[in-house]
C-alpha cells in the first residue's frame, strides 16, 4: 500500500517522469530566464495572468520595453509576461520581440474591406516573414501608416501585422479613385460623375415613357402617378475615393443633384478648399443663379452619407 501511495501521489509532484504536464502559472519555456519584449499597442498591466476577474494595475504605452518571464495564463492556454519587478502581468499577444515602428499617419482603427488578396507581414518588412494571407472581402482594422510605407493592422486574434504599399492602399480606402471637377455655375461634376448622372437620367426617361404609355382609370389617377414620380429623388450608391474622401452615393432630385460622402462636412469643405475652390464659412460656393454648397446630410440623404455636396435651383 505504501508503494502504491508513492506512485499515485508523490511521483507527480517530483516531476521526474517524461511528458511532465505544464500547469497554469508555470513557465512556457524550460528555464526562468527573463526576456525583453515591447508593447505593440497600449497594453493593460493586470494583477493576475487572466482577463477574467483580474484588476488593471496600469497601462503600458506603445513602444515601451518590459522584462519578465513568459508563463501560461490561468486559463491554461494563453501566454502572459510576469514582470520582473513583480508588479503584474501583461498578455503576450500585445507584445513583440521588436520595437514597433513610428506611426506617421494614424488611421484611428478605420475598418476597411480588402479589395484583393493581401499579405500581412510580421514586421514592416517583406523579409520579416508572412504572418497570414487574407482574401478579397476580409475586414481589416487599420491602425496607421509607418514611415516606410506599411500599414499596421490589428489582428482579430490580437496583436498586429503589416501591409506593404501603404500609400497605394490609402488611395483605395474609399474605393477606386475618381476625379471630381465641380463647376458650381453649371452643376457639372466632371466626366466620371456626370456619366453616372446620365445613366440616372436615362432610367428616369424610360420611367416617364412607361407612365405616358400606361392606361389609367381616370385623370385623377394619372395626375397622382405623375406627381409621385416627379417629386421623388433617385439615389445610386457608389464606393469611390476622392483626395482622401469617400464618395458613397449620388442623388438626382427634382431640380438638383448631390454627391454624398462618408466624411463630415468640415473635412469635405477643407478638401475642396485645398483644391482651389472658394467655399464660404457656411459651406456655400460662389455662383451666379444656382445654389451650390456642402452641408451635413439630413432626412432621406442621411442614409447615404454624413455630408452632401448639392447643386441646383
Amino acid at each position: 500500500m505504501g508503494a502504491l501511495y508513492f506512485w499515485l501521489f508523490i511521483l507527480d509532484d517530483l516531476g521526474s517522469t517524461p511528458g511532465q504536464k505544464t500547469t497554469p502559472g508555470t513557465t512556457v519555456g524550460a528555464t526562468l530566464v527573463p526576456k525583453q519584449l515591447f508593447a505593440m499597442t497600449e497594453a493593460n498591466i493586470r494583477d493576475r495572468a487572466t482577463t477574467v476577474g483580474s484588476q488593471i494595475l496600469g497601462k503600458l504605452p506603445r513602444g515601451s520595453a518590459v522584462t519578465g518571464v513568459v508563463k501560461l495564463g490561468m486559463d491554461g492556454s494563453s501566454e502572459w509576461l510576469e514582470l520582473s519587478d513583480g508588479k503584474g502581468f501583461i498578455a503576450v499577444i500585445n507584445l513583440a520581440e521588436f520595437q514597433p515602428p513610428e506611426i506617421t499617419k494614424p488611421l484611428n482603427d478605420r475598418v476597411w474591406t480588402a479589395d484583393g488578396a493581401l499579405d500581412i507581414w510580421l514586421q514592416p518588412d517583406t523579409a520579416s516573414g508572412l504572418l497570414e494571407r487574407v482574401s478579397t472581402g476580409t475586414r481589416l482594422t487599420l491602425a496607421g501608416l509607418t514611415a516606410n510605407d506599411f500599414i499596421e493592422v490589428k489582428l482579430g486574434k490580437g496583436g498586429v501585422g503589416y501591409l506593404a504599399d501603404g500609400a497605394a492602399i490609402l488611395a483605395r480606402l474609399g474605393g477606386k479613385p475618381v476625379a471630381i471637377r465641380f463647376n458650381p455655375q453649371t452643376c457639372s461634376f466632371g466626366g466620371d460623375i456626370d456619366a453616372e448622372f446620365s445613366k440616372i437620367a436615362a432610367r428616369l426617361r424610360a420611367q416617364w415613357a412607361d407612365l405616358e404609355n400606361k392606361e389609367f382609370v381616370d385623370d385623377e389617377a394619372r395626375d397622382k402617378a405623375y406627381a409621385a414620380a416627379e417629386g421623388k429623388s433617385t439615389y445610386v450608391k457608389l464606393q469611390r475615393s476622392f483626395e482622401g474622401l469617400s464618395l458613397t452615393a449620388i442623388g438626382q432630385h427634382y431640380e438638383a443633384q448631390s454627391l454624398y460622402f462618408s466624411d463630415p462636412a468640415a473635412k469635405v469643405i477643407e478638401t475642396f478648399r485645398s483644391k482651389g475652390y472658394r467655399v464660404g464659412a457656411d459651406g456655400t460656393f460662389s455662383s451666379t443663379e444656382l445654389y451650390a454648397g456642402i452641408s451635413a446630410t439630413r432626412g432621406e440623404g442621411a442614409s447615404y452619407g454624413k455630408s452632401e455636396l448639392g447643386c441646383g435651383v
